[in-house]
């Protein structure tokens, strides 16, 4: 899944089913002081901002098609330890979202070597360099084979508003500004809380590191030139860590298939999630 958000992760199989309690924990709220500054810096979409959306234009947030990582998934649940491995592609797939082009992220979510979880997350970066987040679809199945879509969301649409995924100039002291804020939940709230530090994860260490803290209850890692690269709790526990394992610029025939998915879910969502993207513009290709 894509940095685009804190994805609660669907309870399809006996090994997620344990994780149920604290995936639920997870999608808490923020407090009503934060929400309320967050609504300063949330974003009113303009297309006049947006020149090409999938470029490398924020440092923190590289969305240039091809780039993938790899993150490895870790959750302590009493006496077990559950791994699953994360894959995060820029694909070639864009969509108009409220007037504004933006890229589809393919997020990726393995366990065992299957399939659990796959979405979509439609991202745009601004003339300044603001990485704008505007919609979501995700998938579940259990032994391969789809089981439901558990979120769908787009800006403009039932009511759900853009968010900012990653600021221009993202610094320590900034206001706390909206992600993601879509009917029935509450908005996530985000803000940076350090900067400039040295992080190592198992792939390699990096200078220069940026921390923001997702409604009050994780932080998450962000080396420049790179993008995520970690994610911790905050209070330690039993939720959910991953760190950076991989990282790709892939070939024309491999962005090639992973586009063709990512167009397959955009497609699929219109059937499944039809309040949402029934009348949405179909995504397209970039070739």
């Amino acid at each position: 899944m894509t940095e685009g958000r804190k994805r609660c992760r669907a309870v399809v199989a006996a090994a997620v089913a344990l994780l149920a309690s604290a995936a639920l924990s997870a999608c808490g709220g923020s407090s009503s002081d934060e929400s309320a500054a967050a609504k300063v810096a949330q974003p009113k979409l303009e297309p006049s901002r947006y020149g090409n959306t999938a470029t490398n234009r924020n440092r923190f947030f590289p969305l240039k098609p091809g780039y993938q990582s790899v993150r490895l998934g870790k959750v302590n649940r009493g006496s077990r330890r559950l791994t699953h491995r994360r894959v995060t592609t820029v694909t070639d797939v864009f969509k108009v979202i409220d007037g504004v082009k933006a890229v589809a992220i393919l997020d990726q979510d393995f366990d065992g070597g299957q399939i659990g979880e796959q979405a979509l997350d439609y991202l745009a970066v601004d003339k300044q360099g603001t990485v704008h987040y505007l919609g979501s679809y995700t998938e579940a199945y259990e032994g391969g084979q789809f089981v439901n879509a558990n979120d769908g969301w787009l800006a403009g649409v039932r009511g759900a508003k853009p968010g900012i995924y990653m600021l221009a100039r993202p610094r320590v002291g900034s206001p706390a500004y909206t992600q993601e804020d879509q009917p029935g939940s509450d908005p996530t709230i985000a803000k940076v809380v350090r900067a400039g530090i040295r992080k190592c994860v198992p792939f390699k260490c990096y200078d220069g590191v940026l921390v923001i803290e997702e409604d009050g209850s994780e932080n998450k890692y962000f080396a420049p030139g790179v993008g995520g690269i970690k994610t911790e709790p905050k209070g330690g526990g039993e939720q959910e860590t991953e760190d950076l394992i991989n990282l790709t610029q892939l070939r024309r025939r491999g962005l090639a298939e992973l586009s063709k998915e990512a167009l397959k879910l955009d497609r699929h969502a219109r059937s499944t999630v039809p309040n949402v993207f029934g009348s949405s513009k179909r995504a397209t290709r970039k070739r």
